[in-house]
């Protein structure tokens, strides 16, 4: 039987109190990157209220690719967000959120954490970089929704982690993705929980509505989503997790390459030459922000 809206309800009314709330420096950060005008103080006074941001901060911006041979080491916050930018220092502080937020979650022996956040940070810098290849605005926001847009399988793992392990399982035989599972099998969709778990965060309606219709390719089954910006909002989002799994980059749940939607590339007005420039171009990024990453992991 098909899941419906009040079983949706009654899982996340079931999760209240279980689930890690969501980190009160990344409920304000989302708030600033919203805000296309926002300061790097604003930044920096949330920055100061979690250490573990403050540390990955320094570590970064003591590397090579940003010190220099030879410079002294930064140790101030005012220096390190200086070096480092407003983008990226927003970056760094949203990954390290969103990571300790994942670690909240007691994960299968074939999964973890680290894997599943190293994927969701791929597709947010494919989305981020995408808005930017095809000139469309809300770079900022993009990254925070491809970030986020698997979050539903958190709340999956904490609701009925036997069941979601056996749709791993059956996923992995069948040679089929975990969305594709979760629709043959008439069981709960991490994508429509994932909404409904950013609805409940008070998160905004662009991540809620990324999050919850990140696989739906038909606009029009999107429901509640009217603006065409919003759509091509999930369509670059969907388009960008898709290549994250053709280029394997982080672990999802399931070894399935799916390649970026023919239908999908015509709305964004992509030509084949197109999605091949971009892949060459994120394929670099992604090789150059693996130092960083494992900064994170470790």
């Amino acid at each position: 039987m098909k899941v419906s809206a009040e079983d949706y309800e009654s899982i996340i009314n079931s999760l209240k109190g279980q689930l890690p709330s969501l980190p009160l420096v990344m409920d304000e950060l989302m708030t600033i990157i919203a805000d296309p005008n926002a300061a790097l103080y604003a930044i920096r006074d949330i920055i100061k209220l979690d250490p573990s941001i403050f540390s990955q901060i320094l570590k970064i911006v003591n590397t090579v690719q940003y010190r220099g041979d030879g410079e002294p080491r930064i140790s101030n916050l005012n220096d390190a967000m200086q070096r480092l930018g407003l983008e990226k220092v927003k970056r760094i502080a949203l990954n390290t959120s969103v990571l300790t937020l994942f670690k909240g979650i007691t994960f299968p022996s074939k999964f973890s954490p680290e894997s599943l956040w190293i994927h969701s940070v791929g597709v947010a810098i494919a989305s981020a970089n995408l808005v930017e290849f095809l000139n469309l605005p809300l770079a900022d926001q993009v990254y925070s929704c491809g970030l986020i847009h698997d979050i539903g399988k958190l709340a999956k793992l904490k609701f009925d982690q036997e069941n979601f392990c056996m749709e791993l399982n059956r996923a992995e035989e069948s040679k089929l993705n975990n969305h594709q599972i979760e629709i043959t099998q008439n069981g709960i969709r991490h994508d429509v929980l994932g909404g409904e778990i950013c609805k409940e965060w008070g998160i905004s309606p662009l991540i809620e509505a990324v999050a919850k219709w990140h696989h739906e390719l038909e606009r029009s089954k999107r429901l509640d989503v009217e603006d065409l910006e919003t759509h091509k909002i999930i369509d670059v989002v969907q388009f960008s997790n898709e290549m994250m799994k053709e280029i394997e980059f982080g672990f999802s749940g399931h070894n399935v390459k799916l390649t970026p939607s023919s239908r999908i590339m015509r709305r964004l007005k992509m030509s084949e030459n197109d999605v091949d420039e971009f892949k060459i171009k994120l394929v670099q990024e992604l090789e150059q922000e693996k130092e960083n990453i494992a900064f994170f992991t470790s």
